[in-house]
C-alpha cells in the first residue's frame, strides 16, 4: 500500500469510525454523556436504537452515496457527475430506515429529486444543517489538488439537499480539510486558509469558524464545546471537528472521541473530525480494534481504493 493510499483508506474508515462512536450518544449534552458512561464518556463502540456496536448513521450512509456517485458517472463532466450523484442519492433513500437518523432537509432534498426537481433546485432553500459538511470527504480525496473543481463540486452536491449558503461552505470545508491533510498536514496549519476560502462562500460560516482559535485557549473543555455549538447546522459541526483535531493532531483517538464526548449532533462532529484525521494519519494511526469492528470495513476500503485511482485520472485531464 503506498502511503497517500493509506490516508485514503484512513480517512473513509476513519470518518465511519467517529461516525459510530458518536451515534450512541447523540442529542444528550456534554454532562449527560458522561454521566451515562463515567467518568470520562464514550470509550468504545456501543449498540443505539437496535443496532450493533459499531454501525455507523445517515452521516456514513451518504459519504458512501457521494464516493458512489462521484464514481459512477459515465464522464468526467459535471453534469454526468451530478447524475450520477442524483442516483446515489435516490439509491441511499430508498435503503435507508429511521435507526440510521436520516436529516430532514438531506430526506426532503432526495425526495425532490426523485419527482424529477433538477438537483440545482432540488434543496431546501434556507436549511444550513451538518447533512453537506458531514458527506463531503470523498470529494477531497477526488480532488485533493484541484480546489477551484474541488469547491465547484462540494457546491454542486450541497445543493442537491440544502440551499443556505452557510451548508454550501460546510461542504466546502469537510471537503477542503480532508484534501489539505493528505499529506499529514496539521489542520492547525489550514485554519486561516480555511476560513479565508470558506468566506467567499459564506461570511456567517467564517466568522463562525473564527471561534475556534479562541476556545482553544480555554481551560474548561465543556464551556469550549458549549461555545463551539451543539453540530446540528454545518457551522458548529465543522467548528467541533476543526477544534477536535486541532487540539489532538497526533493522535486519531483522541481526537474523535473528543468529538463523540461533545454533546449535541456528537456523529456527525466526531464523522467529521474521523475523516480529516485519518486523511491526515493514515490507516495505520486508527486503533485495530476499531477498524475491524467497524460496519462495511471491506467495502469503505475498497471505495478508498477507488477514490484514489479516480484522483489520479481526474488529474490526467
Amino acid at each position: 500500500m503506498s502511503d497517500v493510499r493509506s490516508h485514503y483508506e484512513g480517512c473513509l474508515l476513519g470518518l465511519a469510525i467517529g461516525d459510530a462512536l458518536g451515534a450512541p450518544a447523540e442529542s444528550l449534552s456534554y454532562d449527560e454523556i458522561r454521566t451515562r458512561w463515567p467518568p470520562d464518556g464514550i470509550r468504545s463502540f456501543y449498540p443505539f436504537r437496535g443496532l450493533s456496536p459499531g454501525s455507523y448513521t445517515d452521516d456514513t450512509e451518504m459519504s458512501i452515496a457521494v464516493a458512489r456517485g462521484l464514481l459512477g458517472a459515465e464522464d468526467f463532466g459535471t453534469e454526468s457527475i451530478m447524475e450520477s450523484m442524483t442516483r446515489a442519492f435516490i439509491n441511499w433513500l430508498e435503503n435507508t430506515d429511521s435507526t440510521r437518523s436520516p436529516g430532514n432537509s438531506c430526506m426532503r432534498g432526495v425526495n425532490n429529486l426523485k419527482s424529477g426537481i433538477h438537483w440545482s433546485e432540488s434543496g431546501v432553500v434556507h436549511s444550513k444543517g451538518c447533512g453537506t459538511a458531514m458527506r463531503a470527504a470523498p470529494i477531497g480525496l477526488a480532488y485533493p489538488h484541484a480546489i477551484d473543481a474541488l469547491t465547484n463540486m462540494a457546491s454542486h452536491v450541497s445543493l442537491m439537499t440544502h440551499g443556505h449558503p452557510c451548508a454550501t461552505a460546510g461542504s466546502f470545508a469537510t471537503a477542503f480539510l480532508v484534501a489539505r491533510s493528505l499529506d499529514g498536514t496539521n489542520t492547525a496549519d489550514i485554519l486561516v486558509e480555511l476560513i479565508r476560502k470558506s468566506a467567499r462562500i459564506s461570511e456567517e460560516f467564517a466568522k463562525y469558524i473564527m471561534r475556534v482559535p479562541i476556545v482553544l485557549g480555554m481551560e474548561d473543555l465543556k464551556d469550549a464545546h458549549i461555545m463551539l455549538g451543539a453540530g446540528w447546522v454545518a457551522e458548529e459541526a465543522v467548528a467541533g471537528a476543526v477544534y477536535a483535531n486541532i487540539k489532538h493532531p497526533y493522535s486519531f483517538k483522541d481526537c474523535v472521541l473528543e468529538a463523540a464526548n461533545s454533546g449535541g449532533d456528537t456523529d456527525s462532529k466526531a464523522c467529521i473530525a474521523g475523516a480529516i484525521a485519518g486523511a491526515r494519519l493514515g490507516r495505520d494511526a486508527l486503533p485495530t480494534e476499531w477498524v475491524e469492528g467497524v460496519e462495511d470495513r471491506t467495502l469503505l476500503i475498497d471505495l478508498a481504493k477507488k477514490l484514489f485511482k479516480l484522483q489520479k485520472e481526474l488529474e490526467q485531464i
